[in-house]
Protein backbone atom coordinates (compact mmCIF):
# COMPACT_ATOMS: atom_id res chain seq x y z
CA UNK A 1 0.00 0.00 0.00
CA UNK A 2 3.01 2.23 0.44
CA UNK A 3 4.15 1.97 -3.54
CA UNK A 4 4.92 5.20 -4.93
CA UNK A 5 1.50 6.51 -6.74
CA UNK A 6 1.57 6.78 -10.77
CA UNK A 7 2.59 10.01 -12.42
CA UNK A 8 -0.55 12.47 -12.34
CA UNK A 9 -1.09 13.16 -16.14
CA UNK A 10 -3.22 16.04 -16.29
CA UNK A 11 -0.17 17.65 -19.22
CA UNK A 12 0.70 14.24 -20.63
CA UNK A 13 -1.06 12.52 -23.60
CA UNK A 14 -3.98 10.59 -22.13
CA UNK A 15 -5.11 7.11 -24.56
CA UNK A 16 -8.72 8.36 -23.64
CA UNK A 17 -9.19 11.97 -22.62
CA UNK A 18 -12.98 11.01 -22.58
CA UNK A 19 -12.07 8.44 -19.78
CA UNK A 20 -9.72 11.01 -17.89
CA UNK A 21 -12.35 13.42 -17.84
CA UNK A 22 -15.15 11.30 -16.66
CA UNK A 23 -13.22 10.74 -13.61
CA UNK A 24 -12.41 14.22 -12.90
CA UNK A 25 -16.18 14.51 -12.96
CA UNK A 26 -16.79 11.67 -10.90
CA UNK A 27 -14.43 12.85 -7.98
CA UNK A 28 -16.08 16.64 -8.41
CA UNK A 29 -19.79 15.15 -8.56
CA UNK A 30 -18.46 13.86 -4.82
CA UNK A 31 -17.07 16.79 -3.67
CA UNK A 32 -20.23 18.90 -4.05
CA UNK A 33 -21.95 16.51 -2.31
CA UNK A 34 -22.56 15.60 1.35
CA UNK A 35 -24.20 12.11 0.51
CA UNK A 36 -21.19 9.52 0.51
CA UNK A 37 -18.63 8.51 2.93
CA UNK A 38 -15.25 6.01 2.71
CA UNK A 39 -14.89 2.86 4.14
CA UNK A 40 -11.99 0.79 5.12
CA UNK A 41 -11.30 -2.11 6.49
CA UNK A 42 -7.92 -3.73 7.59
CA UNK A 43 -7.36 -7.12 8.95
CA UNK A 44 -4.14 -9.16 9.49
CA UNK A 45 -4.42 -13.11 9.50
CA UNK A 46 -2.71 -16.01 11.50
CA UNK A 47 -2.98 -19.26 10.79
CA UNK A 48 -4.87 -21.96 13.22
CA UNK A 49 -4.20 -25.22 14.63
CA UNK A 50 -4.35 -26.61 10.54
CA UNK A 51 -2.48 -24.09 9.10
CA UNK A 52 -5.62 -22.04 7.86
CA UNK A 53 -5.21 -18.63 7.97
CA UNK A 54 -7.75 -17.10 9.80
CA UNK A 55 -8.94 -13.61 10.95
CA UNK A 56 -6.72 -12.17 14.24
CA UNK A 57 -7.11 -8.50 13.99
CA UNK A 58 -9.84 -6.33 12.34
CA UNK A 59 -10.64 -2.71 12.57
CA UNK A 60 -12.82 -0.90 10.50
CA UNK A 61 -12.86 2.93 9.80
CA UNK A 62 -15.84 5.22 8.30
CA UNK A 63 -15.22 9.08 7.09
CA UNK A 64 -17.75 11.29 6.10
CA UNK A 65 -17.48 13.69 2.87
CA UNK A 66 -15.44 16.37 4.91
CA UNK A 67 -12.50 14.20 5.90
CA UNK A 68 -14.00 13.43 9.76
CA UNK A 69 -13.96 10.04 11.03
CA UNK A 70 -16.95 8.84 12.42
CA UNK A 71 -16.27 5.76 13.78
CA UNK A 72 -12.82 3.50 14.09
CA UNK A 73 -13.33 0.23 15.85
CA UNK A 74 -11.75 -3.09 16.41
CA UNK A 75 -13.85 -6.39 16.53
CA UNK A 76 -13.07 -8.08 19.70
CA UNK A 77 -10.57 -11.01 18.99
CA UNK A 78 -11.55 -14.96 19.69
CA UNK A 79 -7.65 -15.53 20.41
CA UNK A 80 -5.02 -14.35 22.22
CA UNK A 81 -2.84 -11.33 19.77
CA UNK A 82 0.30 -9.57 20.10
CA UNK A 83 1.01 -6.16 20.62
CA UNK A 84 2.77 -6.65 17.31
CA UNK A 85 -0.10 -7.44 15.51
CA UNK A 86 -2.33 -4.94 17.21
CA UNK A 87 0.43 -2.46 16.36
CA UNK A 88 0.19 -3.36 12.80
CA UNK A 89 -3.06 -1.62 12.24
CA UNK A 90 -1.81 1.83 14.19
CA UNK A 91 -4.78 2.40 16.23
CA UNK A 92 -4.73 4.21 19.49
CA UNK A 93 -5.34 1.89 22.32
CA UNK A 94 -8.35 3.39 23.05
CA UNK A 95 -9.87 1.75 20.33
CA UNK A 96 -8.10 -1.31 21.06
CA UNK A 97 -10.13 -1.41 24.87
CA UNK A 98 -12.85 -0.23 23.72
CA UNK A 99 -13.00 -3.64 21.15
CA UNK A 100 -16.69 -4.25 19.98
CA UNK A 101 -18.05 -7.26 19.02
CA UNK A 102 -18.47 -8.10 14.81
CA UNK A 103 -22.16 -7.58 14.94
CA UNK A 104 -22.21 -4.27 16.87
CA UNK A 105 -19.35 -3.05 14.59
CA UNK A 106 -21.92 -3.82 11.89
CA UNK A 107 -24.73 -2.14 13.00
CA UNK A 108 -22.87 1.05 13.98
CA UNK A 109 -21.60 1.25 10.30
CA UNK A 110 -25.03 0.46 9.12
CA UNK A 111 -26.28 3.39 11.12
CA UNK A 112 -23.97 5.99 10.12
CA UNK A 113 -24.15 4.93 6.57
CA UNK A 114 -27.72 5.29 6.80
CA UNK A 115 -28.65 5.40 2.78
CA UNK A 116 -25.49 7.44 1.98
CA UNK A 117 -23.06 6.62 -1.25
CA UNK A 118 -20.08 4.60 0.07
CA UNK A 119 -16.99 5.02 -1.52
CA UNK A 120 -13.79 2.40 -1.15
CA UNK A 121 -10.46 1.80 -2.30
CA UNK A 122 -10.94 -1.10 -3.90
CA UNK A 123 -14.02 -2.14 -3.72
CA UNK A 124 -13.61 -5.90 -4.73
CA UNK A 125 -11.09 -6.23 -1.78
CA UNK A 126 -13.85 -4.75 0.77
CA UNK A 127 -16.33 -7.36 -0.57
CA UNK A 128 -14.27 -10.26 -0.33
CA UNK A 129 -13.27 -9.50 2.95
CA UNK A 130 -16.42 -8.45 4.42
CA UNK A 131 -17.68 -12.00 3.02
CA UNK A 132 -14.85 -13.71 4.68
CA UNK A 133 -16.02 -11.93 8.38
CA UNK A 134 -19.44 -12.71 8.11
CA UNK A 135 -18.42 -16.56 7.14
CA UNK A 136 -15.59 -16.23 10.80
CA UNK A 137 -17.93 -14.73 13.09
CA UNK A 138 -21.06 -16.45 11.80
CA UNK A 139 -23.33 -14.19 9.95
CA UNK A 140 -25.42 -13.74 6.92
CA UNK A 141 -23.21 -12.82 4.45
CA UNK A 142 -23.98 -9.68 2.94
CA UNK A 143 -23.01 -7.98 -0.58
CA UNK A 144 -21.87 -4.40 0.48
CA UNK A 145 -22.19 -2.32 -2.77
CA UNK A 146 -19.94 0.63 -2.91
CA UNK A 147 -17.82 2.92 -5.82
CA UNK A 148 -13.57 1.93 -6.20
CA UNK A 149 -12.04 5.31 -6.11
CA UNK A 150 -8.94 3.05 -7.65
CA UNK A 151 -11.13 2.54 -10.82
CA UNK A 152 -11.37 6.13 -11.08
CA UNK A 153 -7.79 7.07 -10.29
CA UNK A 154 -6.66 4.20 -12.57
CA UNK A 155 -8.89 5.75 -15.12
CA UNK A 156 -7.87 9.45 -14.52
CA UNK A 157 -3.35 8.18 -14.79
CA UNK A 158 -4.32 6.27 -17.96
CA UNK A 159 -1.89 3.55 -17.72
CA UNK A 160 -2.61 1.09 -20.15
CA UNK A 161 -1.37 -0.86 -23.05
CA UNK A 162 -5.09 -1.55 -24.48
CA UNK A 163 -7.91 1.21 -23.60
CA UNK A 164 -10.50 -2.04 -24.85
CA UNK A 165 -8.78 -3.79 -22.52
CA UNK A 166 -8.91 -1.34 -19.46
CA UNK A 167 -6.60 0.53 -17.48
CA UNK A 168 -3.57 -0.72 -15.30
CA UNK A 169 -4.69 -0.49 -11.28
CA UNK A 170 -2.70 2.06 -9.58
CA UNK A 171 -1.74 1.93 -5.94
CA UNK A 172 -2.84 3.93 -3.19
CA UNK A 173 -0.30 6.33 -1.65
CA UNK A 174 -0.82 5.89 2.27
CA UNK A 175 1.15 7.45 4.69
CA UNK A 176 0.18 5.41 7.77
CA UNK A 177 -1.24 1.53 8.63
CA UNK A 178 -4.67 2.51 10.08
CA UNK A 179 -7.69 1.82 8.31
CA UNK A 180 -7.89 5.74 8.87
CA UNK A 181 -4.86 6.40 7.14
CA UNK A 182 -5.92 4.69 4.25
CA UNK A 183 -9.50 6.93 4.23
CA UNK A 184 -7.68 10.06 4.34
CA UNK A 185 -5.42 8.48 1.19
CA UNK A 186 -8.71 7.85 -0.66
CA UNK A 187 -10.30 11.42 -0.01
CA UNK A 188 -6.63 13.16 -0.88
CA UNK A 189 -6.59 10.88 -4.33
CA UNK A 190 -10.43 12.08 -4.99
CA UNK A 191 -9.47 15.79 -4.04
CA UNK A 192 -6.70 15.87 -6.21
CA UNK A 193 -8.71 14.19 -9.22
CA UNK A 194 -10.81 17.17 -8.78
CA UNK A 195 -9.06 20.08 -8.65
CA UNK A 196 -7.16 18.96 -12.15
CA UNK A 197 -8.00 20.52 -15.24
CA UNK A 198 -10.10 19.02 -17.94
CA UNK A 199 -8.56 18.26 -21.06
CA UNK A 200 -10.09 19.98 -24.08
CA UNK A 201 -9.36 18.52 -27.45
CA UNK A 202 -11.40 17.32 -30.27
CA UNK A 203 -11.57 14.45 -28.67
CA UNK A 204 -12.92 15.33 -25.09
CA UNK A 205 -14.53 18.75 -26.77
CA UNK A 206 -16.47 17.23 -29.09
CA UNK A 207 -19.47 15.21 -28.55
CA UNK A 208 -20.58 14.10 -25.86
CA UNK A 209 -19.01 17.19 -25.00
CA UNK A 210 -16.93 16.57 -21.79
CA UNK A 211 -15.51 19.92 -20.92
CA UNK A 212 -15.87 22.25 -18.11
CA UNK A 213 -18.83 23.75 -19.14
CA UNK A 214 -20.95 20.77 -19.36
CA UNK A 215 -20.21 20.30 -15.56
CA UNK A 216 -22.83 20.95 -13.19
CA UNK A 217 -23.03 20.63 -9.52
CA UNK A 218 -25.35 17.90 -8.11
CA UNK A 219 -28.87 18.77 -7.02
CA UNK A 220 -29.73 16.07 -4.59
CA UNK A 221 -29.06 12.35 -3.86
CA UNK A 222 -31.24 11.11 -6.18
CA UNK A 223 -29.93 13.21 -8.95
CA UNK A 224 -30.61 11.10 -12.64
CA UNK A 225 -26.99 12.10 -13.20
CA UNK A 226 -25.34 9.72 -11.13
CA UNK A 227 -26.27 6.94 -13.80
CA UNK A 228 -24.91 9.44 -16.68
CA UNK A 229 -21.51 9.58 -15.10
CA UNK A 230 -20.97 5.77 -14.28
CA UNK A 231 -20.96 5.78 -10.46
CA UNK A 232 -21.27 1.94 -10.16
CA UNK A 233 -18.68 -0.15 -8.67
Amino acid sequence: MNSKPATNRANDEHPNPMDRNRSIMWARYHMDSDEWVSLAVKVTRKPDEAGVQKPSVVTMALMNCHGETVLECMIKASQMVSNDEVAQHGVEYSVMYNAVSYEQALNELRSKIDGKTVVAWDVNRLQETFKELDEYYGVPVQKWTAHSAQKEWSRFVGHTRDVKNGYELQPLPVLGMSAVDELRAVKKVMSDIAASSQMNDELAGGKPGWTAEFYRPKVNPSDKLKGFFGLKS
